[in-house]
């Protein structure tokens, strides 16, 4: 009898922790929607991806529209369109659309079609954001992007950070930051030529040593040298056919 409960009171045990690490790793792999750490977003926009030969009615820069439309296969595409990817000093956009971002008064779509020639373009309203961006519908695909600032006097092009893989898996989806592609790093910005003092000079003591947001330091590049440069997401599309992105003050 004392056999029998120990041997019971074993498998009780072995099946709580059985379900214990289950429950952990469901959890660690389950829903990260940045909304539990952020609330609502301020503005949500859909990347949807189509078939190769899709060929689309309607107006694509209506600013009040939420979607952009790009390849479902951006390699496939460029091979059967004989569209020439663009090319940027040390950077092709080889496989890849460019998901070009300006900042504006207000969040607007203003080229919502990469059919035409291999280009989108989001405006995004001035201030600093938390970024995610997550691969929906029907698993299988994945999606690779990253952020590059565009030298436009240079001709030159830099990565601002590292690749971010958006995979749609099976099970819940999985949310990816990509807010550190919005910043420039103080290394960087040494790297490219710029001094300390003028950096300080323009944003501060405080901001020494910091990363900088994007869009104030191509401020900056417009206010001190009278600079017109930009900013772009390189994004190769294999299969995802919805790829929705966040924007959180």
């Amino acid at each position: 009898m004392k056999k029998v409960e120990v041997i019971s009171s074993s498998f009780v045990l072995i099946t709580l922790l059985a379900s214990m690490t289950f429950a952990l790793s469901a959890q660690a792999q389950g829903n990260n929607n940045p909304n539990k750490l952020h609330g609502s977003p301020v503005y949500v926009m859909n990347i949807l991806g189509k078939k190769s030969d899709w060929n689309g009615q309607g107006d694509y820069s209506n600013p009040d529209r939420r979607t952009i439309f790009v390849p479902q296969n951006t390699t496939e595409w460029y091979e059967q369109s004989g569209i020439t990817p663009g090319t940027c000093g040390n950077l092709t956009a080889d496989g890849s659309i460019l998901l070009w971002m300006t900042s504006g008064p207000e969040f607007a779509v203003l080229d919502g079609n990469a059919f035409d020639d291999g280009n989108a373009s989001l405006q995004i309203e001035k201030g600093r954001y938390y970024v995610y961006v997550v691969a929906l519908a029907k698993p299988g695909g994945n999606s690779i992007l990253d952020g590059w600032y565009y030298d436009n006097e240079g001709s030159a092009c830099y990565r601002l950070g590292e690749l971010k893989k958006i995979p749609r898996e099976k099970g819940q989806p999985i949310w990816v930051s990509t807010t550190d592609l919005f910043y420039i790093t103080w290394e960087q910005l040494l790297a490219l030529g710029y001094t300390e003092a003028d950096l300080i000079l323009y944003f501060g003591e405080e901001q020494a040593g910091q990363s900088i947001w994007i869009f104030d330091f191509l401020q900056f590049l417009e206010d001190t040298y009278g600079d017109t440069d930009y900013y772009f997401w390189k994004l190769d599309n294999n299969g995802n056919k919805h790829i929705q992105l966040r924007f959180y003050k």
